[in-house]
C-alpha cells in the first residue's frame, strides 16, 4: 500500500451587493471538478520534497484553480485520511501559473485504474484568494465560485464537505467581519 501526504485550500472571496449600501458581506468558495475523476472537490496535492504544507497548499490552490490565496488560519482548519486505488505513471503538464506540474495517476478506479492501494492524509488551510489568474490547471476540468450551500451541495466527498462546512462557521463568527 502506497502513502501519500496532501495539503489543499479552502479558498473563500468577499461578493459585495450591488443594491443600495453593503449591510452584509457574501462569501462565496472555490470548487474545482476533477478531470480524472469528474467530481467537485477542494483543491488539494502532495506535498513535494523540502515544501511545508502551507507552501503546498498555496501551490495547488493555485496550480489546480488558478487563483494567487495566502492563509488566513496557521492551523489546518480540517484533516481527511481516505483510501483509493489507481493506476500510476508520472505524466507532467502545465500550471495555470504556465510552470510544469507533474501528475502522477495515469487512471483512477472510476476510470478502470485499480492496481495499486493508495491510504491519503490531507491538510486543509483557510485561504483568502488575492488574484483571480482566471486560468486552471489540468487537473481540473471546470472550477466555479459557490455559496456554502451550494458548495456543500456540490462537493462529493462528505469530509469535504465537513471542511467546507467549517470554514463557513469561521468566516461568520463576530470576529472575522
Amino acid at each position: 500500500m502506497k502513502q501519500e501526504f496532501s495539503a489543499g485550500g479552502v479558498v473563500y472571496r468577499l461578493v459585495t451587493g450591488n443594491q443600495r449600501p453593503v449591510t452584509r458581506r457574501e462569501v462565496e468558495f472555490l470548487i474545482g471538478k476533477h478531470s480524472g475523476y469528474h467530481k467537485w472537490v477542494l483543491p488539494k496535492g502532495l506535498v513535494e520534497r523540502g515544501e511545508s504544507p502551507m507552501e503546498a497548499a498555496t501551490r495547488e490552490v493555485e496550480e489546480e484553480v488558478g487563483v494567487e490565496a495566502r492563509i488566513v488560519e496557521m492551523i489546518p482548519i480540517g484533516t481527511t485520511e481516505y483510501f483509493y486505488y489507481a493506476d500510476f505513471e508520472e505524466a507532467v503538464g502545465v500550471g495555470a501559473n504556465g510552470k510544469e506540474t507533474v501528475r502522477r495517476v495515469k487512471k483512477y478506479q472510476e476510470g478502470g485504474g485499480g492496481k495499486v492501494k493508495v491510504k491519503k492524509r490531507v491538510v486543509f488551510y483557510l485561504m483568502e484568494m488575492e488574484r483571480d489568474l482566471e486560468e486552471y490547471g489540468w487537473e481540473m476540468e471546470a472550477r466555479r465560485w459557490v455559496s456554502l450551500e451550494e458548495g456543500l451541495k456540490l462537493l462529493a466527498f462528505p469530509d469535504e464537505q465537513e471542511i467546507l462546512r467549517k470554514a463557513g462557521e469561521i468566516l461568520s463568527a463576530p470576529d472575522q467581519t
